[in-house]
């Protein structure tokens, strides 16, 4: 149905969006640049032909009041007024008349030539000194004129030079005609190249939507390709790394499932023969052995349930982290010899190193971060093991550091040792989410657990802001 929705209603459709804005943000460029660039070329022209007309009137005044003086006085060869007048104008390149100046408002043409009303140029240039110019009309003909006063024999007189506007005119309404077609033939242009560009746009977004749908659907073995360097390239590869990651997820949580499954079962099952045997069996001794076993399995269950309950708790946000000071030394010691009777029965030695050291966090959560690693070095290392418990402070950041001379974790299992359901080849009975909570809950309390594998010994290291910074 939304196929037919697309077609009746087009304008649903990104493409036609896009190419719609590409034909207004087009079509306003044009229109702006028509506008400034005719009118702009319009002053610009007029006013350089009213300049060339003021110059030519000012250069050329001395010798125009001589000559004109001369026809005025009917000196014998010269030539009468209209003459010289002419003359004047065709050596200037403009259209010259002379007005007498009867009063301040009232010029009396007198070359032929004159338009029997002055303009306000004209009319201007009476009381002022100098040449005065702008832009009149002549004959329903825009012109350029300059005008000034001058005095001959006690009577004053005012010269007009005139240059038609029309070469002017014409050329501008030429480039407007011309920029006009340019525009008509460009806007389709545009509207082709931009309906291009924006399907091979869209193509690449519905690209992504399927790969997306295919995601939903779970299928998270096709990977989503896009040779594009833009931000849909990028987007691309955001959309593969979260196919990636969830794949990789989804993986664990099978392979967790099944071990999850693994180990309940062998305690649930252990316990049940246990349980049988133990109600047989007369000998006090045997019964003792068969007791403990079953406490390890009970043990080993109800770690399991609580790193369940643990991780449904980080996920629902239901986990509550406190920041006040706390005592370090105190809280990493407490762990440490709670954990050495365990650590002693499987051969393993806890040395502890603290100085003291206050941090801002969660004790009960710095307590249950610590467990975890002294745990993990007690469970996944081989018997002999010495596992060292320190504290420090290096300025504003302190740390709880559990060291152990057991081997060193693979690289390739160390880059996913924080993650949740990473179970290593010598993960032996842990779940996989011992480390991944321990790593949220330092986090959440504006910390972070390192691997430090640099040195000789295999190092973790729970690190804190500090309360009070050293000096």
């Amino acid at each position: 149905m939304d196929w037919l929705v697309d077609r009746v209603f087009p304008f649903r459709r990104l493409t036609v969006w896009l190419g719609l804005l590409v034909l207004v943000v087009s079509a306003l460029a044009l229109t702006f640049s028509y506008l400034l660039v005719i009118a702009s070329l319009d002053d610009s022209l007029v006013s350089n032909r009213v300049s060339i007309t003021a110059h030519a009137a000012q250069t050329s005044a001395p010798t125009f009041a001589t000559n004109f003086a001369n026809a005025l006085s009917g000196a014998a060869g010269s030539p009468d007024t209209n003459a010289v007048t002419v003359a004047y104008g065709t050596l200037t390149n403009t259209d010259a008349s002379v007005y007498q100046v009867i009063t301040q408002d009232h010029l009396v043409p007198v070359t032929t030539l004159a338009p029997p009303t002055p303009s306000a140029v004209a009319v201007s240039a009476v009381a002022a000194n100098g040449v005065q110019s702008g832009v009149g009309t002549a004959s329903g003909r825009r012109v350029a004129e300059a005008a000034y006063s001058m005095r001959i024999s006690g009577t004053q007189y005012v010269v007009v030079l005139q240059s038609s506007l029309a070469d002017i005119d014409s050329t501008v309404a030429l480039t407007s005609r011309r920029s006009l077609l340019g525009a008509l033939i460009a806007l389709p242009l545009v509207v082709i190249i931009g309906a291009l560009a924006a399907a091979l746009l869209t193509r690449r977004i519905r690209r992504l939507e399927r790969a997306s749908s295919r995601i939903a659907g779970g299928n998270l073995s096709e990977p989503i390709v896009d040779r594009g360097k833009d931000e849909i390239g990028g987007l691309a590869v955001a959309l593969d790394q979260m196919r990636n990651e969830l794949a990789s997820t989804d993986a664990a949580r099978r392979a967790f499932v099944a071990n999850a499954s693994h180990e309940l079962r062998t305690p649930v099952f252990a316990l049940s023969g246990f349980l049988e045997l133990l109600i047989d069996e007369e000998d006090e001794a045997m019964r003792r052995q068969f007791l403990a076993t079953m406490q390890d399995q009970v043990e080993r269950l109800t770690r399991l349930a609580t790193d369940l309950l643990d991780l449904s708790r980080l996920d629902a946000g239901k986990v509550l982290v406190v920041r006040e000071p706390v005592e370090l030394a105190d809280a990493a010691e407490r762990i440490a010899r709670d954990l050495t009777p365990v650590a002693n029965r499987r051969g393993a030695t806890i040395v502890i190193e603290t100085t003291p050291v206050i941090a801002l966090g969660d004790e009960t959560r710095i307590g249950q971060i610590t467990r975890v690693l002294i745990d993990n070095a007690v469970r996944h290392n081989p018997e002999g093991v010495t596992i060292w418990v320190r504290t420090e402070q290096r300025g504003d950041a302190t740390a709880v550091i559990i060291e152990d001379s057991g081997p060193p974790i693979p690289p390739a299992e160390a880059a996913t040792v924080f993650s949740r359901f990473a179970r290593g080849s010598g993960a032996g009975e842990g779940s996989g989410l011992g480390l991944a909570i321990a790593s949220e809950l330092a986090g959440r309390m504006d910390g972070r657990l390192v691997l430090d594998q640099s040195g000789p010994h295999k190092v973790f290291r729970l690190e804190l802001p500090a309360d009070r910074p050293l000096s």
